[in-house]
């Protein structure tokens, strides 16, 4: 059976169509298109009229691309960004009329399940979901979930609190990414250690892809392995280059020049508090999650 899932992140708008056989997915047809819903934001907490058009017909044109692969069930689902949004009833109403789809909006538990479920191996592992609008932790082994937390805490968020354009700037962006994983890391360090961290997001694929020095993603990112000490590399570079000369790096999507930075920050500060040297890059999204776990 062909099926489909959309995810509006606080980022990206993403489809995967497949055939689903069981926990398997085969002849995947991945979609994506650059939303960047949780900038949208107004001060007010609103999806702003522009963003909520912009966004809503980038879901129509992947709902088109998922009918014409053969795609018999559409979900859609959201993140961050709308679970924040104070008008997300007349988002999902506008998505509606253009597509009919439904829109549900997921808990952060939810979203780190998908991400383990996509990312699982049955081996014990902490996985890491670096999104635009918040970060999932989840931990478990065998297909099993024992501990999961989604913290506000992402790369689009933290670039709406202060650009990166310096390596000071970077130092208060550590500040506030240590201040916030604290808690959640003190937790983590109660519990049996997990031999190994996994990153999902595109801040995790596009340091792998930096590493590579060449654009990568999906299949091609599938475990590489990012240091500590490449990432904080990475990031002293990107903090002391202006966007345009960010456009010229290797491996960094022009998407990500704005915050990419503040990604990196999520990464540095997640292995240092959780006690690891390197984390090990997944392609999968929690869409894979999603359409393995329905």
């Amino acid at each position: 059976m062909k099926k489909a899932a959309i995810a509006i992140g606080s980022n990206s708008t993403r489809l995967l169509a497949a055939e689903a056989e069981g926990l398997t997915l085969r002849s995947c047809l991945r979609g994506r298109e650059e939303t960047r819903l949780f900038l949208g934001l107004d001060g007010h907490g609103a999806i702003t009229p522009e963003k909520i058009e912009e966004t809503a017909r980038a879901v129509a044109r992947l709902y088109h691309d998922a009918l014409s692969y053969g795609a018999t069930e559409v979900a859609l689902f959201a993140t961050s960004a709308t679970r924040d949004a104070t008008n997300s009833d007349a988002f999902a109403a506008r998505i509606k009329e253009l597509t009919g789809l439904t829109l549900r909006i997921i808990s952060g538990e939810e979203e780190a399940r998908l991400a383990f479920s996509a990312a699982s191996v049955g081996k014990r592992r902490l996985i890491m979901d670096i999104g635009g609008g918040s970060t999932e932790w989840t931990l478990g082994e065998k297909n099993q979930v024992e501990w999961a937390v989604s913290m506000q805490l992402g790369a689009s968020r933290l670039l709406k609190i202060r650009p990166i354009q310096s390596p000071e700037d970077a130092e208060e962006i550590l500040r506030i990414c240590r201040e916030t994983m604290q808690p959640y890391a003190r937790q983590l360090r109660a519990m049996r250690r997990a031999p190994a961290m996994v990153g999902l997001g595109g801040t995790c694929t596009t340091s792998a892809a930096m590493t590579m020095e060449r654009f990568a993603s999906g299949e091609q990112v599938e475990g590489k392995l990012v240091t500590l000490h490449g990432a904080k590399r990475q990031l002293a570079y990107l903090s002391s280059l202006t966007l345009e000369q960010r456009r010229q790096v290797p491996g960094l999507p022009p998407g990500r020049v704005d915050h990419m930075p503040h990604g990196l920050c999520i990464l540095i500060t997640a292995l240092e508090l959780c006690g690891f040297s390197y984390l090990t890059i997944s392609g999968k999204t929690n869409l894979d999650g999603y359409l393995t776990q329905g």
